[in-house]
């Protein structure tokens, strides 16, 4: 989340699809075997949020999963019907804050106002210099917030209210309670008013994790090979194993180590279905063997996001996720990074 080295400008299409109408009216319940503009305009939210959905009005299997991968990633129930809740996190999950630049403000202090960088900035943005103008409206991608340049594991992150934003929504999306945010801004109840500044406390700033931010596990299940040398399994020759096997049932939702940009989603070989995620600092994130990846390249993730469904494509014994963290393209050991289980 520091000196950012992709290119996303991908990512600019989220904000152009539709994400209207749902302050103005209540929203229908939706379900499987459902048809209608109201379909379409979930597949467009989801599409928004950097999920691999096809926008056709039909709710079927398809977006059944990603509405379920949705509802995983906000510890919502995962039943894939889209209720009341379902569209409430919906409505406040958007993936860009949008920011009108003031007079004689500065991308550097800008940046240190949404506890992010000036890369990540100009990347969302397709800024070739530090040039900005009274306002000229600009992206900050959610998932490089929480750690500028100078201070990667900041204490708080600082973030500005925006319209559609509860206390409980802003809780689901950095990962701490609301009791943590009440505490920290002094707050006698939930009530926020749009461009209120608010400290929130930053879970990376205590994870005990090394390197560029906070990780968190990108799937629960038993360790059947560590990272080092082994006997593969399948050739039977000494090895050097770049990651770690995680043991999981067919199906078993993956997530997203730390936020960052896709910057692979596609078969990878002897990997089979694999997601290659860009943390920034020269760190990224790969998950291979997949059943089915949930996410396409281009998209902005954060932690915890449901990326992929478990598998076991590619060169596989059996199901299981792949994990590899690498620091400037080569292999890490991920339990280095991870916290305590």
């Amino acid at each position: 989340m520091q000196k950012l080295k992709t290119i996303g400008f991908l990512a600019l299409i989220f904000i152009l699809l539709p994400v209207v109408g749902l302050a103005e009216t209540e929203q229908p319940v939706l379900k499987l075997g459902m048809e209608g503009s109201q379909v379409e305009e979930l597949q467009n939210l989801l599409n928004a949020l950097g999920y691999n959905i096809e926008v056709d009005g039909h709710f079927g299997p398809q977006t059944k999963t990603i509405v379920e991968a949705f509802q995983a990633s906000f510890y919502l129930e995962s039943d894939g019907v889209v209720g009341t809740e379902t569209w409430e996190v919906l409505q406040e999950a958007k993936p860009f804050i949008s920011y009108v630049i003031s007079p004689g403000e500065t991308l550097s202090r800008i940046a240190q106002s949404f506890d992010t960088t000036i890369s990540a900035i100009k990347i969302a943005n397709g800024l070739s210099g530090d040039r900005i103008y009274a306002g000229q409206e600009i992206i900050i991608p959610r998932s490089w917030m929480g750690g500028g340049d100078d201070n990667p594991t900041a204490q708080t992150i600082r973030y500005r209210v925006e319209r559609g934003d509860t206390l409980s929504g802003i809780s689901q999306r950095f990962g701490v309670s609301v009791a943590e945010i009440r505490e920290k801004n002094n707050m006698a109840g939930d009530l926020i008013v749009i461009g209120q500044t608010l400290e929130i406390p930053n879970p990376g700033s205590v994870s005990g994790s090394s390197g560029s931010g906070n990780y968190v596990w990108p799937a629960r299940g038993r360790i059947t090979s560590p990272f080092g040398y082994r006997t593969h399994p399948v050739q039977g020759t000494r090895q050097f194993h770049s990651g770690i096997d995680i043991a999981l049932s067919r199906g078993t939702p993956v997530m997203a180590t730390a936020g960052g940009l896709v910057t692979t989603s596609g078969w990878e070989g002897g990997l089979g279905r694999t997601i290659i995620i860009d943390h920034g600092d020269g760190y990224s994130s790969l998950y291979a063997h997949n059943e089915q990846l949930l996410v396409r390249a281009g998209a902005y993730v954060v932690p915890g996001q449901v990326i992929a469904l478990s598998g076991n494509s590619g060169v596989s014994t059996g199901p299981h996720l792949h994990f590899e963290i690498r620091k400037n393209g080569e292999p890490v050991d991920p339990l280095r990074y991870l916290p305590p289980r």
